[in-house]
């Protein structure tokens, strides 16, 4: 299954104290600065191990390879990455207007703290788990979404991001 998480609210806290988190070890905190949602390497690799594909999808202007290479020190292979810039460039000449369509990247499932991204993806007909910053079993939730079978459709002949 190919799974994608969003960043800012979900893996990295918004702002002190929204939830327990931890920067990546020296020497490479001092390269990339932003902390992981404590859980977050634990659980990607649990889920790598069950032979998910992850992904990062996130609306920020974070460099593809910004993102790619912060997680690869924490531990975590990417299987591809989707900034606003990647996104922006998908969706343009497409009839869909929603911040997030993770099925024009073959993503099966998506991981957001947003409400209204679980309103898009009620409204464009994708799967959304909706983590809420003061759920200390997010993971918990992440793993038994992951147990239900992806809906059979076919990827995109995309390269891959």
């Amino acid at each position: 299954m190919r799974i994608a998480f969003d960043i800012d609210g979900t893996l990295t806290p918004l702002g002190k104290g929204q939830f327990r988190s931890a920067s990546l070890a020296f020497p490479m905190r001092l390269l990339f600065r932003e902390p992981l949602r404590e859980g977050t390497v634990a659980l990607m690799r649990e889920l790598q191990a069950d032979g998910h594909d992850l992904w990062i999808y996130t609306s920020s202007l974070r460099s593809r390879r910004y993102l790619y290479l912060w997680l690869l020190c924490a531990g975590i292979r990417l299987g591809g990455v989707v900034n606003g810039t990647v996104h922006a460039n998908a969706l343009r000449g497409r009839p869909v207007t929603a911040s997030k369509y993770p099925p024009a990247f073959g993503i099966d499932l998506l991981i957001d703290d947003s409400a209204g991204v679980e309103a898009e993806g009620d409204r464009h007909g994708f799967r959304v788990v909706t983590i809420d910053p003061d759920d200390v079993h997010w993971a918990s939730k992440v793993k038994a979404a992951c147990q239900v079978p992806a809906e059979s459709s076919p990827r995109p002949d995309s390269p891959r991001v």
